[in-house]
């Protein structure tokens, strides 16, 4: 019996020396046990990705291709890089909401698919200074494209979620595309 308070005690003292040292760690505007313990919101955004990757103010490039991607149907290992304006509407000139910044690549062998891997940096309005990351597998001609929120930032302190996208306008020769995400976060109340 003995034996087994003394083990209770330094579980006791352990968690709380633990939850000290991540105190202590982890500089945070909010101390972890309210973070821990609050009551979660749904946040569903809409935003337009307007990418150019051909022209004047590129903003994909082309980091490495695999010594198959020229022979492969599918463009099987190229890893792409990009920072991408997002706007409200899918009108690149309306107003600007933030950035979508990361890499994607050709992983799959027998159909048109991307692993994508990537932040959203909102620059202005509510979310100002937060982010939301996003990865998963993108069937690039399907109608139907979701991805995971993995994290974000800020106003999305341990945000977990979907998102789901679809082509607005898509040019096959230059790829340039308008893309509209529609995210679900659901994260912490601030």
């Amino acid at each position: 019996m003995a034996k087994l308070a003394s083990s209770l005690m330094f579980v006791v003292a352990f968690a709380t020396i633990s939850q000290e040292i991540a105190r202590a760690l982890i500089p945070c505007p909010i101390p972890i046990d309210t973070l821990l313990c609050q009551t979660t919101t749904v946040t569903r955004i809409r935003f337009y990705m307007q990418a150019i990757d051909v022209g004047t103010n590129e903003t994909t490039y082309r980091l490495a291709n695999a010594s198959i991607t020229n022979q492969s149907p599918t463009k099987y290992g190229f890893l792409d890089i990009f920072d991408n304006l997002l706007t409200e509407t899918s009108d690149p000139r309306s107003n600007p909401v933030g950035r979508i910044q990361g890499l994607f690549g050709s992983a799959d062998l027998n159909v048109i698919a991307t692993y994508n891997s990537y932040n959203v940096y909102f620059t202005s309005g509510l979310y100002n200074g937060s982010t939301i990351n996003i990865a998963g597998r993108d069937p690039v001609f399907s109608d139907y494209r979701e991805l995971f929120v993995s994290g974000g930032t800020r106003f999305f302190r341990l945000a977990r979620g979907i998102v789901t996208s679809r082509a607005i306008t898509e040019d096959n020769t230059t790829m340039n595309a308008v893309i509209e995400f529609n995210v679900t976060v659901v994260h912490p109340t601030p």
